[in-house]
Order: C-alpha cells, then sequence, then structure tokens
C-alpha cells in the first residue's frame, strides 16, 4: 500500500513540472542548475539486535515506591498440630552424685493390742442344765507372762478390748449333746448332735463384741457331756481379730 502511493506521488509531481511554463534559458543553465527528481524510498529494513542491559536505577521518590511504617504485630494463629515423635536421643552423661542425706528418725512400732484364751474343763461334775460350762484349765500353761492370754471367770470372758473376736470350742459327748453359744443373754448359736457311742461335736464363730461383752457356753437340757480326762477333753477358745473403733 505504502509503495503505490508512492507511486501516484511521484507521477503528481512529474506531471506539474510538465506542465509547467517553458523560460528560455542559455543550454549552459539548464545544464548546471537542475536538480533531479527524488528517489523512491526505500523498504524498512530488518530490526536491529537488542542493546546491552542498563544498570538499576535508583528508588522512585513517589508515594508508591517509598515503604510505609512498620505495622502492630497480629493476632496469634491457632495452634499447629502435634507433630510426629521424634526419634529418641542418645542418653546423656551421668551427673554428679548428690550430698549425703540426713539420717531419718526411727519409727516406733505400732503395738497391736491382743485378747485370747484357751481353756479345757478339768471337774469331773456334769454341768448344770442352762449355765455357763467352767473351763478351768490353761491348755498351754508355761507360756511367758507377757504373752498370758484372757482369764475365764466361772466358764465366762469378759471383752476388755472392742473389736472382732473369734471363738470355737470342742466337746466330747455320750450318745447326745445340746449346746448354745451365748452373748450376754442370747444364744448366737445353738446345735444338738447325737451318736449310738461317742462323739465329739465342734463349733466356732465370729463375733463383734463392746468392751464388757460376756460370751461362754452353756448345754440345754439334753447333753451328756464326758468329764473324764481320761477319755476325752473339752475345750473353748477365744481371740481377738481387730480391734475396732
Amino acid at each position: 500500500m505504502a509503495l503505490r502511493w508512492l507511486m501516484w506521488c511521484t507521477a503528481v509531481v512529474v506531471l506539474a513540472m510538465l506542465v509547467q511554463p517553458a523560460v528560455p534559458q542559455s543550454s549552459c543553465d539548464m545544464t548546471s542548475n537542475y536538480h533531479g527528481v527524488p528517489g523512491i524510498p526505500g523498504a524498512y529494513g530488518p530490526h536491529g539486535a537488542d542493546g546491552p542491559k542498563g544498570e538499576k536505577g535508583d528508588t522512585g521518590d513517589g508515594p508508591l515506591h517509598a515503604m510505609g511504617r512498620k505495622g502492630e504485630p497480629g493476632a496469634p494463629g491457632p495452634a499447629g498440630r502435634t507433630g510426629p515423635k521424634g526419634e529418641q536421643g542418645p542418653h546423656g552423661q551421668r551427673g554428679f552424685r548428690g550430698p549425703k542425706g540426713e539420717s531419718g528418725r526411727g519409727a516406733r512400732r505400732a503395738e497391736t493390742p491382743k485378747s485370747f484364751f484357751s481353756y479345757k474343763r478339768g471337774i469331773l461334775q456334769q454341768p448344770t442344765r442352762e449355765r455357763p460350762i467352767a473351763f478351768n484349765r490353761d491348755i498351754v500353761p508355761d507360756l511367758d507372762t507377757s504373752l498370758k492370754g484372757e482369764n475365764l471367770t466361772h466358764g465366762m470372758f469378759s471383752c476388755k478390748i472392742k473389736g472382732v473376736y473369734y471363738f470355737t470350742y470342742h466337746i466330747s459327748a455320750k450318745d447326745l449333746v445340746c449346746l448354745k453359744l451365748m452373748k450376754r443373754t442370747e444364744a448366737v448359736l445353738s446345735l444338738c448332735d447325737s451318736s449310738s457311742s461317742h462323739l465329739v461335736t465342734a463349733g466356732s464363730l465370729v463375733l463383734d463384741l463392746e468392751v464388757g461383752d460376756k460370751v461362754y457356753l452353756q448345754p440345754t437340757q439334753h447333753n451328756k457331756i464326758i468329764t473324764s480326762q481320761h477319755i476325752a477333753d473339752n475345750t473353748f477358745t477365744g481371740m481377738l481379730l481387730f480391734p475396732s473403733i
């Protein structure tokens, strides 16, 4: 398109020159003062190579490039998830030995209260019905004084330490025997045993006693207790299991 336009412009110029009135000039002047027709512009040449990169410029003074004041710290964010457990590290060096501590005070061993008895019957007469059976002989008479148990008064044990007690008895009889284990005036255990000849009956019971309570054995109307020590022994034993508050 540019080439066509140049061609049209050139034709117009030539035509204008042709119609211009002729001026009589000498042959010498016409040769020396005549300018030729401008040539047609050439086509655009290729782009040249990029020049070298320039140096970095200074920071501008405008508001867009100025650095503002440091802002206030923002609110802390939520805690992140717990990471995986790391590997166990190596053992550290052994520490120095600490100073020796003070000697402790000796502890006093608490004395546990004791209460017990163990007797047998050494009386030849039959025990009286509905009365306490008398047990009058200590089974282990040679014990140290500190280990001596409670005495039985007319066959009755009298509680001196409030607590839980264990009682047991063994009675030898012939044909028939009926007994009651009494606490105060109440029968807490009753039994009867029979046989065609001799027999040994036994029983045991745990009782919670108050100070002053009395525990004893007594026969009923049906009894044939053997009193001869050469044939059998009749025993009555009791002990404190633990005191109570």
